[in-house]
């Protein structure tokens, strides 16, 4: 009878530190689990916040904008300078020498050719023609006075004092009456892409 009662004791003792060890494993479970959801959270902050600063700081911030208009300005010079070299590359009307090209002018004007004679003007820095020239030329024509442009561009010469500015060329013209007087200066341009000469101003 003892015996039964101290194999019931040693039982239940038993039943009683699985059952303890049961509740501690059942403690511990949740436990794990709210460490875990705790990370799996804290490292799911961390995420959004890193990516909202990477958002921020590649699109928002004022460097990402300064870098952005940067970068616009520098496409819109490269788009510029390549549609500029093509029309300068196309710009064929003019001489190889400036003399040239004041003599072909001088031919258009003869003729009367406004739209030609326009086109020996060089280009503007957008790589257009000068709509400014063939206006003038157009209004000289409706008054007559094209002969006296013809006058004096054949009159115009070189312009010796001015020997050292580079792919320019400074024609002067005196007038009839007083020789040592200036009545106009013509400047010419060099294209250094077609290769020829245009009239810069008159």
């Amino acid at each position: 009878m003892r015996g039964r009662f101290f194999t019931m004791e040693i039982s239940n003792f038993e039943s009683g530190i699985e059952q303890n060890q049961n509740n501690k494993d059942s403690e511990i479970k949740p436990t794990k689990r709210r460490y875990w959801k705790f990370i799996a959270g804290f490292l799911g902050i961390m995420v959004i916040a890193g990516a909202g600063f990477f958002v921020w700081n590649k699109y928002f911030s004022p460097q990402a904008k300064l870098e952005r208009q940067t970068q616009e300005n520098y496409q819109k010079y490269l788009n510029w300078q390549t549609n500029y070299e093509k029309a300068m590359k196309e710009d064929t009307y003019g001489g190889k020498t400036p003399e040239e090209t004041l003599k072909m002018f001088i031919e258009a004007l003869k003729k009367e050719d406004i739209g030609l004679a326009s086109k020996y003007f060089v280009l503007r820095e957008d790589g257009s023609a000068d709509p400014k020239w063939i206006e003038v030329l157009k209004q000289k024509k409706e008054t007559g006075q094209l002969s006296n442009i013809i006058d004096i561009v054949s009159r115009a010469v070189p312009d010796k004092e001015i020997t050292t500015i580079e792919n320019t060329a400074w024609f002067i013209v005196y007038k009839k009456d007083k020789p040592k007087e200036l009545e106009a200066d013509i400047n010419l341009h060099f294209n250094t892409y077609s290769q020829v000469w245009g009239i810069e101003s008159l």
